[in-house]
């Protein structure tokens, strides 16, 4: 069993997940300028493990389920476009603090770990997304996944996603008394406003293909 698959998925994963853009970025830099790095952790661990999910349905074949049953994928566009909207509210009145007290860790992870998981689970496209990315992968090197290189490829894709999130966290930490707290205030609400956009448009294409689903 080579570890090319695995490695393809680390890569590929890591890459991806690092322009600041989308709700789980926007999430992290929030916990991470309110010096609430563990729930952060959290959070980035359960997109992962959501998106991860993902992953592996792509390569199950999940896309041409959705393909044939279009419901399945109205349902959760819809609920994804909620749950950006909320989102983006919510980060739109999100206001920094002076970093000179240290946040109270919080009692249980258990909520942060399923908000990430929550806001990934609720981005179906994600499965249309690494189909398209296993499909470069199979097509430029020429092989056929088997059942335990399958595995290692999605396993690499967790880690790859995992990995940048815990990054960016821990670069947040590092060097948050350096940043300008106005500067990250005013990035987390653009980030909000980015949301609300992105709910909108969502839920454009959500009404269009519903009133022209032959479209």
């Amino acid at each position: 069993m080579q570890l090319l698959p695995f490695v393809a998925g680390f890569l590929m994963a890591f890459v991806a997940s690092m322009p600041p853009i989308g709700p789980v970025a926007v999430i992290l830099l929030q916990r991470g300028m309110s010096g609430r790095s563990r729930e952060g952790v959290a959070i980035g661990l359960g997109a992962a493990l959501a998106e991860a999910i993902y992953c592996a349905l792509a390569l199950a074949g999940l896309s041409a389920l959705m393909e044939r049953y279009p419901v399945i994928e109205m349902v959760s566009r819809v609920a994804g476009v909620a749950l950006l909207l909320g989102l983006g509210v919510h980060f739109t009145r999100f206001v920094a603090k002076e970093p000179t007290e240290q946040a109270p860790p919080a009692a249980s992870l258990h909520g942060p770990f399923l908000v990430g998981f929550g806001i990934a689970a609720a981005n179906p496209v994600l499965i249309l997304t690494w189909s398209a990315a296993a499909a470069t992968f199979l097509a430029m090197a020429h092989i056929h996944l088997t059942w335990g290189e399958a595995t290692l490829f999605v396993v690499g894709a967790f880690l790859g996603m995992f990995s940048w999130y815990r990054l960016f966290l821990w670069g947040l930490e590092r060097h948050r008394e350096k940043i300008a707290l106005r500067a990250a205030q005013w990035a987390v609400r653009a980030g909000g406003v980015a949301l609300i956009v992105m709910a909108v448009w969502g839920a454009y294409a959500v009404l269009r293909s519903g009133l022209h689903p032959e479209g």
